[in-house]
């Protein structure tokens, strides 16, 4: 190396000039070196592994902390029941062992609110976060715990294949918990962008929460159909009876539909629409009036009144209001609400509750 001084050259591991002892310029060769053992000795900084890890550490890490959880159960349930009798001389506390135990339950979910992770995430390079990439906080990562271990608990196996289908490698509880299991070496710049880019449900999860949803709305109508219509009528002769009657009206509703199509108007009386006193009678009524004004068909039931100890139908009415069709879709009479001024609720079916005795003639 030559000096800048005296312009003596001098071996390259000289510090000092050899003539003029002026201090030599370290080459960048020398610099170089201790910077690359530098580099080479200092340990490798998170930021390549990926964000999401595979289904195996996360299963290593919840099998970890299964054995951490139910060691911390049992320890703090002792050593609470050893300071509860060292103290008051009394048996052990249920209430005191519970919480205790509850304690040691929700210990991983606790460090992995709090502290960087529960012990089998710490050890398998794992933490939970939230959709922000932070720590998931006290009560979501409580909710989620519970969660995880009483639904695989419970159906262990089934359950499993079940959300995995649904939700993929996420996991129901993270779902329901809106929690991500992330990499603890990946780059914590990528951990956002990823967690951005993830399906809450996969497509056969959409499709099963469909079919769940049907389900679910026609075993609905179904409960709600059974308890509104009540499936024992048989049990009630008087609705059986009123059933009976609806049906045998029905060629005289015809009669009155067929009337308002040809003439426009409704019926003024049973010669109208052809009906006799006689027919009537066979049919099981003593007699029919007719509503020219809203069409209301007011059918009088044969037989004797019934009585506090023998009810029966007899005099009562069954009554008849038309709804028409829109005009735009042919006009006529749409259908009939049927309804009594005075057979009760309880004797009639579903389909005849409609109030249409204030419409009466």
């Amino acid at each position: 190396m030559q000096c800048p001084r005296c312009n003596w050259q001098n071996p390259a591991s000289n510090t000092l000039c050899f003539s003029c002892n002026a201090p030599l310029a370290a080459s960048a060769s020398a610099a170089a070196a201790p910077a690359a053992k530098a580099a080479k000795s200092a340990p490798a900084r998170p930021g390549n592994a990926p964000v999401f890890p595979g289904i195996w550490p996360r299963l290593g890490a919840t099998a970890i902390d299964a054995v951490v959880m139910v060691a911390a159960m049992v320890g703090f349930s002792t050593a609470a029941n050893l300071t509860y009798v060292a103290l008051t001389g009394n048996p052990h506390s249920g209430l005191l062992t519970m919480a205790a135990g509850f304690i040691g339950l929700m210990l991983p979910a606790l460090m992995d609110a709090w502290g960087g992770g529960s012990p089998g995430k710490r050890l398998l390079k794992l933490r939970v976060v939230n959709r922000n990439g932070d720590n998931p906080g006290i009560l979501r990562a409580s909710w989620r715990h519970l969660m995880k271990y009483a639904l695989n608990l419970a159906l262990p196996g089934i359950f499993y294949r079940i959300q995995r289908a649904m939700f993929g490698e996420r996991a129901m509880h993270n779902w329901i918990s809106s929690t991500y299991v992330v990499s603890s070496l990946a780059d914590p710049r990528a951990v956002r962008p990823a967690i951005a880019k993830t399906r809450s449900v996969t497509g056969a999860g959409k499709f099963i929460f469909i079919v769940l949803g049907v389900l679910a709305l026609v075993a609905g109508g179904m409960i709600i159909g059974a308890i509104v219509m009540n499936p024992k009528q048989e049990d009630n002769p008087l609705r059986a009876e009123v059933i009976r009657l609806d049906l045998v009206s029905q060629p005289v509703r015809m009669l009155a539909e067929n009337h308002y199509r040809r003439t426009g108007a409704y019926a003024p009386d049973m010669a109208a629409l052809g009906v006799t006193l006689e027919s009537l009678k066979s049919s099981g009524f003593s007699a029919l009036s007719l509503n020219p004004v809203n069409g209301v068909l007011r059918f009088t039931i044969a037989g004797e009144p019934g009585t506090a100890d023998a009810p029966a139908l007899g005099g009562k009415h069954l009554v008849y209001l038309p709804e028409l069709r829109a005009e735009k879709k042919g006009g006529g009479v749409r259908r009939w609400q049927c309804g009594s001024d005075d057979i009760p609720r309880a004797d009639r079916p579903y389909s005849c509750r409609h109030e249409a005795g204030a419409s009466a003639p």
